[in-house]
């Protein structure tokens, strides 16, 4: 049976009629998270963005190694803010002012030189005319894994905290208003417990400068309010888009969006909200926007108005993260919503616990008598599989079936 991310030929196949768990050799898969390991160099890439890079630079968090990307050189202080210990990039790169960046690192990290042509091989003693940085050797555009990665065993990593270093570089990005333009969207699938169908499918965030960053730390404080209404609206852009492929396709699913209850709570994002949804003719009930957990404090009654405007255009509500922080049973009730999403850290708590899961059962069997679905986030094993389904879930996310991927790996995407 069909992997549900994989790559269909033209014409696309119907939906399965039932899904498949992932295969064992998708560990490198694009927004798969691989925790770093400990002793490997921090790795900046720096160059034109390109799908053999993309593909490198996934494969190389796949076995633990620190990297991000750089493309301009408005984003050279977030290069410096990743603090990386090797730098792998074109000479040309950012508009001929790599030399300034390695000047800005200290003038000590060394580079492993990408060159259109040209012999592969290490050169720990060369030194570019012009520079004074080390080059540990030259590369072709081919990316050779093994020889990169022997470039980089010679590498001795500095001791830096991985977490600071990230939100560092978001920071920087953001200053320099970069952080907008290098976002995309990858899907993960809902699925229904009950028919093993896709029911939908959740936009989730991507840096191409730190794709391996958590969406839920993308969408803190690093963004000031416009900042942030500004890549939800792109969100729900590309969440439609997808909508409208699946729907020509004659298989469309609904879609969701993250949302904090700032951005909602927003006049002029509300009404860009509804403009989108009536220029693009999108039926009730399509768009879902999921409702994330937030610091910053919104009335629950404002709230409440502001949902039920936005339903009465035909926009459902999902309350996300639910037992996590503040989201609790109290915002079940008060809030006009048509979902509730477990959040995974919940859930594992309940399986570790078996005691809790009780509570769990009776928190969707009191969902279900509102008539509002339930959705287990998580859900990465057969055992995770059984227990929701033991539990009453509606719907379900997780590894368990796939890796969020770009919607053009499973959908034809025009362009609106």
């Amino acid at each position: 049976m069909p992997v549900i991310h994989e790559k269909f030929p033209k014409p696309l196949p119907p939906l399965p009629a039932r899904l498949s768990p992932l295969p064992s050799d998708a560990r490198t898969a694009p927004g798969y998270v691989v925790p770093y390991a400990s002793g490997l160099p921090r790795i900046l890439f720096v160059h034109d963005y390109d799908p053999v890079s993309r593909q490198t630079q996934v494969e190389l968090r796949g076995i633990g190694y620190p990297v991000a990307w750089i493309g301009r050189g408005e984003e050279i202080a977030a290069g410096v803010a990743f603090g990386p210990d090797v730098v792998v990039g074109d000479r040309a790169a950012l508009g001929g002012r790599i030399d300034e960046l390695l000047a800005a690192l200290g003038g000590t990290c060394p580079m492993v030189v990408i060159k259109p042509a040209g012999p592969v091989g290490r050169s720990p003693d060369r030194r570019p005319a012009g520079g004074s940085h080390l080059v540990l050797g030259v590369l072709d555009e081919a990316y050779k894994m093994d020889a990169l990665t022997e470039m980089l065993a010679a590498v001795t990593p500095q001791r830096r905290d991985a977490a600071v270093r990230e939100r560092a570089m978001l920071d920087a990005l953001a200053d320099g208003r970069c952080l907008l333009d290098n976002l995309y969207y990858d899907f993960l699938p809902k699925i229904d417990l009950r028919r093993d169908t896709i029911a939908g499918y959740e936009a989730l965030a991507r840096l191409r400068n730190l794709p391996s960053i958590n969406p839920e730390i993308l969408f803190t404080a690093v963004m000031d309010l416009p900042l942030e209404i500004a890549a939800t609206l792109c969100a729900v852009r590309a969440a439609l888009t997808l909508w409208r492929a699946l729907a020509i396709e004659q298989r469309s699913a609904a879609v969701a969006v993250n949302c904090s209850q700032a951005v909602l709570a927003d006049p002029g994002f509300q009404e860009a909200l509804q403009r989108e949804v009536r220029d693009r003719a999108v039926p009730v009930g399509v768009l879902l926007i999921e409702i994330t957990e937030d610091a910053r404090p919104v009335p629950i009654a404002a709230l409440v108005t502001d949902m039920t405007t936005l339903r009465e255009a035909g926009i459902r509500f999902s309350l996300d993260d639910f037992g996590k922080g503040a989201t609790n049973f109290d915002r079940v009730f008060n809030l006009p919503i048509s979902e509730v999403k477990i959040d995974r850290g919940f859930f594992r708590q309940c399986l570790e616990h078996p005691d809790r899961l009780g509570i769990l059962e009776q928190v969707i069997r009191s969902c279900r008598q509102r008539g509002v679905q339930t959705v287990i986030e998580g859900i990465e094993t057969e055992e995770h599989l059984v227990v929701a389904r033991r539990l009453g879930a509606t719907l379900a996310q997780g590894f368990y079936w796939g890796r969020p991927m770009p919607a053009g790996t499973f959908a034809h995407i025009r362009p609106y």
